[in-house]
């Protein structure tokens, strides 16, 4: 018996108490099967609509055999290294025509093609389950003409591979190879949301080797992010190896994906279209990840955060954690970065302007200049000797660096150079 989310007992309960048997059934099976927690639930019923309205008078009603109860709540993360997700259950109240075999027809593959009465006892026409014990992905119906009719069903078998580490059966296999160029051209969006669901499975090492070996990475990265360095081959087949050591958080992972891509990151990067935060962050990864790994000091640390913030050092310094596992890589530069930032913190080292004892007022109060946005300049020339040293972030201190630099480009371009006597 599957294990049901609170929402979907309290449904069949009340289905239960007027009389009627629920058959839960389709991809909340092949999910609670495969040990995770399904977002939509198909539940299935002779129980007519009109009555299931008057037990359920807040639900939507969204085709003449179908009425949907939403539980669900959107959690936004806090932070780009956190995934954004939705809490709670979707329930689809569906009215049989017939047999609840004919409606499992319906389905595309038999993993889905499964379903559960109230009373936990199966309804299992074509071996679902057996399939789901062996990780067997096998079609209902002609999955040829099915591709042929609806491409983005190969986006579905490849994110069931990501999910649930399913191997396919060689009919599936065949029909992907054969509709591979209608499977290019599927809608960008639906795409990158297959790609991003199957890259942040259990199994997205085992997904992208059959990316690979289908040849269908082309429709992520596009035609110019490829290329024939061999570094690039290697570290796509090391990736593949050893993406599932690491955290499953979406926007690390791919930035873990398109970092493999070295001279053409950026046209692999802007062939889907990846939503403005996350092109934010993956921009800028090709340039900051080796910035951020040769900061081998508090000053340069500080530096970085100064300029590129909190949100930004974070994900950089997780993304290149994750790139030593995956590659296998040295530790000592992260565990010394790591030590650094602690000591950084305990000391509560000044790194932004808001930390510094002075502010723009002050520069002009103190006479060195009376433009605002003179005096902006100059206050962020003051982070230089602030990050060397913290003892500099003294009122006179601060304001006569203000006043040097002021008066002496030399000492602002070279405000970061320490002379040797």
């Amino acid at each position: 018996m599957i294990k049901r989310p609170d929402e979907i007992n309290e449904i069949v309960r009340k289905f239960d108490k007027a009389g009627w048997d629920v058959i839960c059934a389709g991809q909340c099976i092949t999910g609670s099967v495969m040990g995770e927690e399904a977002l939509d639930w198909d539940l299935y019923t002779e129980c007519p609509q009109d009555k299931i309205r008057e037990m359920f008078p807040d639900g939507e009603v969204i085709g003449k055999r179908t009425t949907r109860l939403d539980y669900t709540e959107f959690v936004e993360s806090q932070h780009i290294n956190e995934a954004d997700h939705f809490e709670g259950v979707v329930a689809d109240l569906i009215t049989l025509e017939g047999p609840i075999e004919e409606q499992l027809a319906i389905y595309d593959f038999t993993c889905e093609a499964t379903g559960e009465h109230s009373n936990g006892s199966a309804v299992d026409p074509y071996g679902g389950r057996k399939d789901m014990k062996q990780r067997l992905l096998k079609p209902v119906g002609d999955i040829d003409a099915k591709i042929k009719k609806h491409p983005e069903l190969v986006w579905k078998v490849l994110r069931y591979v990501g999910l649930y580490g399913f191997d396919l059966n060689r009919e599936i296999y065949n029909a992907i190879q054969s509709n591979r160029e209608l499977a290019t051209i599927v809608d960008k969006e639906i795409i990158l949301n297959e790609f991003t669901t199957a890259m942040t499975g259990n199994y997205a090492g085992k997904f992208l080797k059959m990316l690979k070996g289908l040849d269908l990475l082309e429709a992520i990265i596009g035609p110019d992010g490829k290329s024939s360095l061999p570094r690039e081959k290697k570290d796509y087949d090391k990736l593949s190896d050893n993406i599932d050591r690491t955290k499953k958080i979406p926007i690390r992972r791919l930035g873990l994906f398109y970092l493999v891509f070295d001279k053409n990151y950026h046209k692999a990067l802007h062939y889907l279209p990846q939503e403005e935060e996350s092109l934010d962050y993956l921009e800028d990864a090709k340039r900051l990840c080796p910035k951020l790994h040769f900061c081998r000091n508090d000053e340069a640390l500080k530096d970085f955060i100064s300029k590129f913030g909190w949100g930004k050092y974070n994900f950089y310094d997780k993304l290149l954690k994750a790139q030593n596992i995956v590659f296998e890589l040295d530790n000592q530069q992260q565990v010394a970065r790591d030590a650094i930032i602690k000591l950084i913190l305990q000391q509560k080292q000044p790194i932004f302007v808001e930390d510094m004892v002075i502010d723009a007022d002050d520069i002009i109060e103190a006479g060195i200049t009376d433009d605002p946005d003179r005096a902006e300049y100059l206050l962020e020339l003051l982070l230089t000797p602030v990050h060397r040293d913290m003892e500099n972030n003294q009122r006179d201190k601060l304001l006569k660096y203000a006043r040097a630099f002021n008066k002496s480009r030399l000492r602002r371009t070279f405000r970061d150079v320490t002379w040797l006597r």
